[in-house]
């Protein structure tokens, strides 16, 4: 009967030795380490432009726009592009229904007259791009997918807009994001 006993203690020992070996490791707490896009005022973005030239990205949103939320989640957040922008671009997140009040080329104005008469925004969300000097490039009215928006900054990014079409650079552009 003792040596029954024994080997029960023996056994419940290993059985619970080997529960610790193979317990599940835990996961190190890490810190988020990912790339977030560096969200500039208008007026901001347009000063450091005058410093240090480059491009200026807007995003034009609403705070009900669903698509813009959409966009915020899927695309700005993925940190290939959040390093892209800001790597090669200002980027600004403007509201129209804010009240607050830009400067464009040295006009006071506010987020909604910017976005609408110069920026011809009618629709959210819609991205902008401007060269460093504000001259606008082109207003994209609607959401885009991260690979879709990916190729977008890259075409402006790498001014290929000022010798390629974007036809050619469209079809030649096999970089992924997602």
């Amino acid at each position: 009967m003792k040596s029954k006993v024994s080997l029960l203690i023996a056994f419940a020992a290993v059985i619970a030795c080997a529960g610790f070996i193979f317990l599940p490791a835990e996961k190190e707490k890490t810190s988020s380490t990912a790339e977030e896009v560096k969200w500039l005022t208008y007026d901001q973005a347009v000063a450091l432009s005058k410093k240090n030239p480059k491009p200026i990205f807007i995003d034009v949103y609403t705070d009900w726009c669903g698509w813009c939320k959409h966009m915020d989640k899927n695309t700005f957040s993925n940190p290939k592009i959040a390093a892209y922008l800001n790597k090669k671009f200002y980027s600004v997140k403007l509201n129209p229904e804010k009240a607050d009040s830009a400067h464009y080329k040295g006009k006071a104005m506010t987020n909604g007259a910017l976005a609408a008469q110069i920026f011809h925004v009618n629709s959210y969300p819609t991205t902008v791009y401007l060269e460093a000097d504000e001259t606008l490039l082109q207003p994209l009215p609607g959401y885009q997918a991260p690979n879709d928006f990916n190729r977008i900054i890259h075409y402006i990014g790498e001014n290929q807009y000022k010798t390629t079409t974007w036809e050619d650079y469209k079809t030649n552009f096999t970089e992924t994001v997602e």
